[in-house]
C-alpha cells in the first residue's frame, strides 16, 4: 500500500517565526532558480499532445525573448498538453520554470511534470489559474490522484515562477518566491523525464526552464 503524507502551510507556520520563515522561503526559491542549467525550449517537444499543439514563438515579455506555447482550442480535448524535454531527466534535484496563461482561453493553467516513467505515469505540479489552486498530483496510467492541494494567488496574463525541490519522497513547491506546500509520495522513486504541462483548451506559455542538483545542505519546508 502506498504511504502518503501531506504537510501544509498551516503546520509549517506553527513551527517557526513568520519573519524568519518568509526570508528562508525566498532564499530557497531564489536558489532553485539561480543554480540550475537552462533547458532549451527547442528540446521540449510533444508528448501527450500532437506536435502541432506546441510551438516556440517570439515573446518580448519572456526572459529570453522567446517562449514555448501550448494552444489547443478543441473543446472535446480531454487530456492536458504534455511537452517532454527530451534531454532532461531527474530523480533528486531542483526544477523551475516561468509560465503565463491567457485570459482569452476557456481554461487557464500550467505545470511541471517530473520523474516521468511514461507519458501516462509521472508527478505533476499543477497551477490552476481559474480556481486559484496549486496541486501536487500523481498521474498513474493516465489517471490523476491529488497528493496536496492549496489555495494560491495566481492571475492570467501574468508570468509566474514555479519551482520544485525533489528529494526521495519529498517535494517542496514554491510559487513566485514563496513556499506553498511540501508533499510526500513514494510511487515513483526513480529518475525520469521532465516536461511542461498545460491545461486542456488553454493558451499557455513557458520560458526559462531550469534544472539543477539539490545542494548538499538544502533548505526544506
Amino acid at each position: 500500500m502506498r504511504v502518503m503524507i501531506i504537510v501544509v502551510a498551516v503546520s509549517a507556520a506553527l513551527m517557526r517565526a513568520p519573519a524568519v520563515g518568509h526570508a528562508q522561503d525566498a532564499q530557497t526559491a531564489a536558489e532553485i532558480v539561480a543554480n540550475g542549467v537552462e533547458i532549451s525550449l527547442a528540446d521540449c517537444g510533444a508528448g501527450g499532445a500532437a506536435q502541432s499543439d506546441w510551438a516556440v514563438i517570439a515573446d518580448t515579455t519572456a526572459s529570453s525573448g522567446t517562449a514555448i506555447e501550448y494552444i489547443r482550442a478543441t473543446a472535446t480535448e480531454a487530456a492536458g498538453g504534455l511537452a517532454i524535454c527530451r534531454a532532461a531527466a531527474l530523480q533528486n534535484g531542483d526544477l523551475s520554470l516561468r509560465f503565463k496563461s491567457s485570459s482569452g482561453a476557456s481554461h487557464q493553467g500550467g505545470g511541471l511534470a517530473l520523474r516521468m516513467a511514461t507519458p501516462k505515469d509521472y508527478y505533476l505540479v499543477k497551477v490552476d489559474v481559474r480556481r486559484n489552486r496549486a496541486l501536487l498530483l500523481l498521474i498513474s496510467n493516465g489517471l490523476e490522484e491529488e497528493i496536496v492541494g492549496v489555495d494560491a494567488d495566481v492571475a492570467a496574463d501574468v508570468w509566474h515562477t514555479l519551482a520544485v525541490r525533489a528529494q526521495d519522497d519529498r517535494f517542496a513547491v514554491y510559487l513566485d518566491g514563496a513556499w506553498i506546500f511540501t508533499g510526500y509520495d513514494k510511487t515513483f522513486p526513480h529518475a525520469g523525464a521532465i516536461g511542461l504541462w498545460a491545461e486542456p483548451n488553454s493558451i499557455t506559455r513557458f520560458d526559462r526552464i531550469m534544472m539543477g542538483p539539490t545542494p548538499k545542505s538544502p533548505s526544506w519546508q
